[in-house]
């Protein structure tokens, strides 16, 4: 009687233990996928998105995101160049706007004025006129000093089935992005 009882006593404690180790599993899981699947993470290579993002910053991009909803003026979104580089830029302005910059502010449509001393007060920016096509962003570094956005004729407007994702998170201090206006 004595040994089935410690054999009961056993076998209820390996069965607990193996409970607990699924759950754990499946908890690993599910926290891999969420990481890896539903968010990636990018080193930021340049300095192209100071002063919100640093060179050797780590940030994870929210790959669903474009899959459920249009993006907006201030999103930073997660795209790659002709050569294949991964880039990190603001988008400024939407399909069916014009966008340009005088005297360093930002000008859409003729009516929305963004201050850009906020990104880059050294440098004022000036644009010439650009009418972005349906279905496409227009976007800029936050340092407007580099050039590799949607004023290079070798980006230009990004159709944003080309945009990978939206940037949710930077690793350094655990900061939350969400729409910017």
């Amino acid at each position: 009687m004595e040994t089935r009882a410690i054999r009961f006593r056993t076998e209820h404690r390996l069965q607990n233990a193996l409970r607990w180790l699924f759950a754990g599993l499946i908890g690993l899981l599910l926290v891999l996928l969420l990481l890896f699947g539903w968010f990636s993470p990018v080193y930021v290579a340049d300095e192209s998105m100071l002063p919100t993002l640093e060179k050797g910053d780590t940030i994870f991009y929210d790959r669903l995101y474009r899959h459920f909803a249009d993006f907006a003026r201030g999103d930073m979104v997660v795209f790659r160049d002709p050569a294949g580089n991964l880039l990190i830029k603001r988008v400024v302005a939407l399909g069916g706007e014009t966008v340009e910059a005088k005297d360093g502010v930002l000008i859409i449509d003729g009516k929305y004025g963004m201050d850009e001393h906020r990104y880059t007060p050294t440098a004022p920016l000036d644009m010439q006129r650009t009418r972005v096509p349906e279905g496409q962003v227009f976007v800029l570094s936050d340092d407007r000093n580099y050039g590799e956005d949607s004023r290079n004729r070798s980006i230009g407007c990004l159709k944003t089935e080309s945009i990978l994702g939206i940037v949710r998170v930077r690793l350094r201090d655990f900061t939350f992005f969400t729409h910017e206006p």
